[in-house]
Protein backbone atom coordinates (compact mmCIF):
# COMPACT_ATOMS: atom_id res chain seq x y z
CA UNK A 1 0.00 0.00 0.00
CA UNK A 2 1.66 3.03 -0.81
CA UNK A 3 1.86 6.10 1.45
CA UNK A 4 -0.57 8.47 0.31
CA UNK A 5 -2.92 5.42 0.24
CA UNK A 6 -1.88 4.32 4.40
CA UNK A 7 -2.23 8.50 4.84
CA UNK A 8 -5.82 8.88 3.72
CA UNK A 9 -6.99 5.54 5.55
CA UNK A 10 -5.09 7.11 8.76
CA UNK A 11 -7.20 10.55 8.06
CA UNK A 12 -9.99 8.92 7.04
CA UNK A 13 -10.19 6.69 10.33
CA UNK A 14 -9.54 9.46 12.34
CA UNK A 15 -12.03 12.23 11.09
CA UNK A 16 -15.25 9.80 11.26
CA UNK A 17 -13.94 8.18 14.42
CA UNK A 18 -13.57 11.97 15.70
CA UNK A 19 -16.92 12.83 14.04
CA UNK A 20 -19.04 9.68 15.12
CA UNK A 21 -17.77 10.26 18.87
CA UNK A 22 -18.86 14.05 18.69
CA UNK A 23 -22.44 12.71 17.94
CA UNK A 24 -22.89 9.90 19.47
CA UNK A 25 -22.08 10.96 23.01
CA UNK A 26 -24.21 14.00 23.45
CA UNK A 27 -26.81 12.01 21.56
CA UNK A 28 -26.78 9.28 23.97
CA UNK A 29 -27.10 12.01 26.92
CA UNK A 30 -29.51 14.40 25.24
CA UNK A 31 -32.15 12.38 28.03
CA UNK A 32 -30.56 14.19 30.88
CA UNK A 33 -29.71 17.88 28.94
CA UNK A 34 -31.05 21.00 29.16
CA UNK A 35 -32.83 22.41 25.86
CA UNK A 36 -30.98 24.32 25.20
CA UNK A 37 -27.73 23.77 26.57
CA UNK A 38 -24.99 26.11 27.78
CA UNK A 39 -22.40 25.92 25.27
CA UNK A 40 -19.91 29.37 26.64
CA UNK A 41 -19.43 30.45 30.43
CA UNK A 42 -17.79 33.77 31.91
CA UNK A 43 -14.55 33.50 33.24
CA UNK A 44 -16.47 33.51 36.78
CA UNK A 45 -17.94 29.87 35.15
CA UNK A 46 -21.62 31.22 35.00
CA UNK A 47 -23.15 29.93 32.04
CA UNK A 48 -23.21 32.96 29.29
CA UNK A 49 -25.00 31.84 26.17
CA UNK A 50 -26.66 28.55 25.09
CA UNK A 51 -27.80 27.03 21.99
CA UNK A 52 -30.08 24.29 20.79
CA UNK A 53 -28.08 20.89 20.93
CA UNK A 54 -28.44 19.78 17.24
CA UNK A 55 -27.08 23.47 16.47
CA UNK A 56 -24.32 23.13 18.85
CA UNK A 57 -23.19 19.93 17.57
CA UNK A 58 -24.09 20.64 13.85
CA UNK A 59 -21.54 23.74 14.36
CA UNK A 60 -18.83 21.34 15.98
CA UNK A 61 -19.14 18.99 13.26
CA UNK A 62 -18.78 21.57 10.48
CA UNK A 63 -15.43 22.82 11.56
CA UNK A 64 -14.08 19.63 12.32
CA UNK A 65 -14.75 18.32 9.33
CA UNK A 66 -13.40 21.51 7.53
CA UNK A 67 -10.15 21.26 9.72
CA UNK A 68 -9.56 17.92 8.29
CA UNK A 69 -10.32 18.38 4.96
CA UNK A 70 -7.80 21.33 4.54
CA UNK A 71 -5.16 19.25 6.80
CA UNK A 72 -5.60 16.20 4.37
CA UNK A 73 -5.36 18.42 1.82
CA UNK A 74 -1.84 19.78 3.06
CA UNK A 75 -0.75 16.06 3.75
CA UNK A 76 -1.49 14.73 0.67
CA UNK A 77 -0.36 17.62 -1.96
CA UNK A 78 2.76 17.59 -0.10
CA UNK A 79 2.03 21.96 0.37
CA UNK A 80 4.09 21.55 3.43
CA UNK A 81 7.08 20.13 1.65
CA UNK A 82 9.46 19.61 4.83
CA UNK A 83 7.72 16.71 6.82
CA UNK A 84 4.13 17.65 5.72
CA UNK A 85 2.62 14.18 6.63
CA UNK A 86 3.80 14.88 10.00
CA UNK A 87 2.76 18.14 10.30
CA UNK A 88 -0.65 17.58 9.14
CA UNK A 89 -1.06 14.02 11.32
CA UNK A 90 -0.26 16.58 14.20
CA UNK A 91 -2.72 19.31 13.45
CA UNK A 92 -5.09 16.56 13.09
CA UNK A 93 -4.51 14.82 16.43
CA UNK A 94 -4.33 18.49 18.19
CA UNK A 95 -7.72 19.52 16.64
CA UNK A 96 -9.53 16.54 16.77
CA UNK A 97 -8.92 15.81 20.26
CA UNK A 98 -9.74 19.64 21.18
CA UNK A 99 -12.87 19.64 19.63
CA UNK A 100 -13.98 16.51 20.61
CA UNK A 101 -13.01 17.15 24.00
CA UNK A 102 -15.16 20.68 24.04
CA UNK A 103 -18.20 18.78 22.78
CA UNK A 104 -17.35 15.98 25.53
CA UNK A 105 -16.72 18.68 28.55
CA UNK A 106 -20.10 20.78 27.29
CA UNK A 107 -22.33 17.89 27.45
CA UNK A 108 -20.96 16.47 30.76
CA UNK A 109 -21.21 20.43 32.31
CA UNK A 110 -25.10 20.43 30.93
CA UNK A 111 -25.79 16.90 33.02
CA UNK A 112 -28.77 16.99 34.94
CA UNK A 113 -29.21 20.35 34.80
CA UNK A 114 -32.92 21.69 34.38
CA UNK A 115 -32.16 24.96 32.58
CA UNK A 116 -28.94 25.92 30.89
CA UNK A 117 -28.54 28.81 33.78
CA UNK A 118 -27.93 26.01 36.08
CA UNK A 119 -24.56 24.62 34.90
CA UNK A 120 -21.41 25.54 36.10
CA UNK A 121 -18.30 25.04 34.14
CA UNK A 122 -16.11 22.23 34.52
CA UNK A 123 -12.75 24.07 34.41
CA UNK A 124 -11.22 21.08 33.14
CA UNK A 125 -9.26 22.62 30.03
CA UNK A 126 -5.79 21.55 31.23
CA UNK A 127 -6.66 18.14 30.70
CA UNK A 128 -8.03 19.21 27.81
CA UNK A 129 -5.12 20.83 26.31
CA UNK A 130 -3.24 17.72 28.01
CA UNK A 131 -5.22 15.04 25.18
CA UNK A 132 -4.52 17.81 22.62
CA UNK A 133 -0.71 17.91 22.86
CA UNK A 134 -0.81 14.20 23.35
CA UNK A 135 -3.00 13.58 20.45
CA UNK A 136 -0.18 16.18 18.49
CA UNK A 137 2.35 14.00 19.34
CA UNK A 138 1.12 11.16 18.45
CA UNK A 139 -0.57 12.69 14.82
CA UNK A 140 3.09 13.41 14.08
CA UNK A 141 4.75 10.15 14.86
CA UNK A 142 2.42 8.50 12.75
CA UNK A 143 2.74 10.79 10.37
CA UNK A 144 7.03 10.64 10.53
CA UNK A 145 6.72 6.89 10.29
CA UNK A 146 4.53 7.37 7.22
CA UNK A 147 7.10 9.61 5.86
CA UNK A 148 9.83 7.03 6.46
CA UNK A 149 8.06 4.09 4.70
CA UNK A 150 7.66 6.05 1.99
CA UNK A 151 10.87 6.98 1.74
CA UNK A 152 12.19 3.63 1.31
CA UNK A 153 9.91 2.46 -1.11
Amino acid sequence: MRVRSRYLWFVGGWTVLVALLMIAIPLLLRTWLPEPIAVEWTSSGAPESSSPLRDFLFDKLVWWLAVAAVWSVFGVRGVLQRRGLAWAGAALGVFGALMLGNVVLTTLTNLNASDFRDTVDLHAQGWLLLGGALAGWLGWRLGSQSARVAATD
